[in-house]
């Protein structure tokens, strides 16, 4: 179970940081920045996109399938789109394989995650204090198949959540071009681009990173389309 004294040290962390570390799949909570762009100053940009070459892979958690009645929490994980739910870094995933012509693939734990948001936050901390890798339900089956590969999560308690540290150990990125996308409750990036730059050092990472505020979904279309404009595609 979490700390009580973890989880006052990162709220008064919250509080001193103005809301600039919270959590994109709403784990923590808090309110968002209201910011939807490049999550840095670079301006990188990458060669045409090949699109049978490219795969956008994500990380996403809707803490409920059921658009009507949403708790706050519930809401604030999740995009409804045509009356479906999706997680946030869910739609913003398919809207930059739509955008590519890239295949998609998901990113899911083998154990199922609870999808209570209390239960679901405790896990996720307790796991990250305990530095866990949990098991992936699957592996990309034809990684070297793909030049670029588009990698999404959301950010939980102030990092990746743990399953994607899993998803980077276990694949090879060797030689590949890496961009990466994330969605958040306020916290940005929070220096996830340095993480996965570290941990991917066979693959050039892409610093032009594009972040989503989680109040920001209904204009994640056009941040999309400015950020792939931005990495010349």
């Amino acid at each position: 179970m979490a700390s009580t004294s973890r989880r006052n040290f990162l709220a008064l962390s919250t509080l001193a940081l103005a809301g600039s570390s919270v959590t994109g799949c709403s784990i923590v909570g808090g309110a968002g920045d209201a910011l939807t762009d490049s999550g840095s100053d670079s301006t990188e940009t990458v060669a045409p996109l090949d699109k049978s070459r490219t795969l956008v892979a994500y990380f996403s958690v809707p803490e409920t399938d059921d658009p009507d009645g949403m708790t706050e929490d519930e809401s604030n994980s999740s995009h409804v789109v045509d009356g479906k739910v999706l997680g946030n870094t869910q739609y913003v995933a398919q809207i930059i394989g739509e955008r590519t012509g890239s295949e998609v693939f998901r990113i899911e734990t083998a154990e199922e995650l609870p999808l209570d948001h209390d239960t679901l936050e405790d896990l996720a901390l307790k796991q990250q204090e305990t530095d866990e890798r949990p098991k992936l339900k699957a592996l990309i089956p034809n990684l070297d198949s793909y030049d670029t590969v588009f990698i999404g999560y959301p950010i939980w308690w102030y990092d990746l959540p743990m399953p994607m540290y899993t998803f980077l150990e276990e694949h090879d990125f060797s030689g590949k071009t890496v961009i990466l996308f994330n969605t958040h409750g306020g916290s940005r990036l929070s220096e996830t681009v340095e993480t996965i730059t570290d941990a991917l050092s066979d693959a050039t990472v892409i610093g032009n990173a594009l972040t989503i505020s989680r109040d920001d979904m209904d204009s994640a279309e056009g941040a999309v389309t400015d950020w792939l404009d931005s990495l010349g595609q």
